[in-house]
């Protein structure tokens, strides 16, 4: 198994470049798993300023990047240049973890991404296409997005992004109306905070329709309609949250918007990093602009403290995880020695007497020949480690798989043979005529037990 990050950032490729694969959003994972019977799972995290797929795949990361890059492109209305960056491993890990902390944002601490995150991976398990590697890794990262809010001071920074904007308009909450125009990144935020403060007039705009559904699942939220411009001039307070890379307000229909008001004071509160609302509408009669920019300048700044504190949790996090992940490459052995043991005492329990009760004496019989067929082939590769000078080797797998610590203690002094003239290793297939050092049984003489080789 192997994870992959693939992804198109607003900080590496641009806010353009994000916008414009947006529309390949939808099904993207499901393709991305369909594409190659080496990938095993897809989870696709869309916000407004990246688009990120993490994949589990037995594959170069190379060979990944392609798979999604044609996942997407088979997803939009027609061609564009996608240019991608890649990650693998470790690297992925690292990103995933920052990301779900809030320290791969705009705004350091942010707690909305932790919340996308989630959500995203909810969705790729309803579509079936979460792998068991995605889902544990992505929620040992949500964990560890917890750890990072209530152990530092970052998650009050973050929530601030959508609170500070409000805060400034020091408004009669209760008794404004607002208009939230778009149903993505900031959308639940805003709303939750615009309940917090007591609103109780609110109204959802999308210009792509999904205002219904977004209302639907957002109690206390009304659909706007069609006639954006009617929405505003209705509105006391605007927020926007759509930054699909062009403004849905610009100067000229809000002027038209404030002389429909008789130019009464409208405040727009756009939480775009690519604009909703043209700049040049702050010069409008009436109009108050807070954008972004402005909004982040009063978010309190996070203390190098608080960031260190936050990167500490995150990598302590990651190698929780990665300590987990390899524990589980044993899986296979483990489940190997089960059956092993589970077919011994089965075949025991075929070799008891049917239809009358088991005597002591016949159950003690078939408790001790399953305990020396369990310990015959250890006791045959004992005395060979023993004759081939690897008493070490041996007595130190003893002590990982059953916890013995025996004491060795040699019959005669200087045994130390030349190494070129010792026989290898006791072969698996010459098990089965080999005679137990301590007994002097062979495995005929204990009935044949199943995978020896898994021993």
């Amino acid at each position: 198994m192997g994870l992959h990050l693939i992804s198109i950032h607003h900080a590496e490729h641009g806010l353009a470049a994000v916008e414009a694969v947006t529309p390949a959003v939808a099904g993207l994972g499901r393709r991305v798993v369909e594409s190659a019977e080496k990938v095993r799972g897809a989870v696709v995290l869309a916000t407004c300023n990246r688009l990120e797929v993490y994949v589990d795949a037995d594959a170069p990361v190379g060979f990944v990047a392609a798979q999604v890059r044609r996942a997407i492109l088979a997803g939009l209305p027609a061609p564009v240049r996608v240019r991608v960056s890649m990650g693998a491993d470790t690297e992925a890990l690292h990103h995933l973890f920052d990301v779900g902390a809030g320290l791969d944002s705009m705004v350091v601490g942010e707690r909305e991404i932790a919340g996308q995150l989630r959500r995203a991976l909810r969705e790729a398990r309803d579509d079936g296409t979460a792998s068991g590697l995605l889902i544990e890794t992505i929620e040992q990262a949500l964990r560890t997005s917890r750890k990072v809010s209530h152990l530092t001071r970052l998650a009050t920074t973050g929530r601030s992004v959508v609170d500070v904007g409000l805060d400034l308009l020091r408004r009669d909450w209760p008794s404004t109306s607002v208009l939230l125009i778009g149903t993505g990144a900031y959308a639940g935020a805003a709303v939750a905070a615009l309940h917090q403060r007591g609103v109780r007039d609110l109204a959802v705009f999308s210009s792509s329709g999904r205002a219904a559904a977004f209302v639907g699942t957002h109690p206390g939220t009304q659909d706007a309609g069609a006639d954006l411009l009617q929405a505003v001039a209705s509105a006391d307070v605007v927020v926007t949250c759509r930054g699909l890379g062009r403004p849905i307000l610009t100067a000229s229909a809000l002027a038209e918007v404030m002389e429909r008001r008789d130019h009464a004071q409208l405040f727009l509160v756009d939480l775009a990093v690519s604009r909703d609302v043209e700049p040049e509408s702050a010069g409008l009669e009436g109009v108050v602009l807070l954008d972004l920019p402005t909004i982040q300048h009063h978010v309190p700044d996070a203390s190098q403290r608080e960031v260190d504190r936050a990167r500490s949790l995150v990598d302590q996090g990651v190698r929780d995880l990665v300590a987990r992940l390899k524990g589980r490459q044993m899986d296979p052995a483990v489940v190997a020695l089960r059956d092993t043991v589970n077919e011994m005492v089965s075949d025991e329990i075929d070799r008891l007497p049917q239809g009358r009760p088991i005597t002591g004496e016949e159950a003690a019989h078939a408790l001790r020949r399953l305990a020396a067929r369990l310990v015959h082939v250890p006791s045959v590769r004992a005395r060979k480690a023993a004759e081939e000078g690897r008493t070490g080797e041996y007595l130190t797998a003893l002590s990982e798989l059953w916890g013995i610590e025996p004491q060795v203690r040699p019959l005669l002094r200087n045994l130390e043979l030349d190494v070129a003239r010792a026989a290898p290793a006791v072969s698996p297939d010459a098990l089965d005529c080999a005679t137990c050092p301590i007994t002097g049984l062979g495995l005929v003489d204990l009935g044949e037990p199943a995978h020896l080789e898994a021993m």
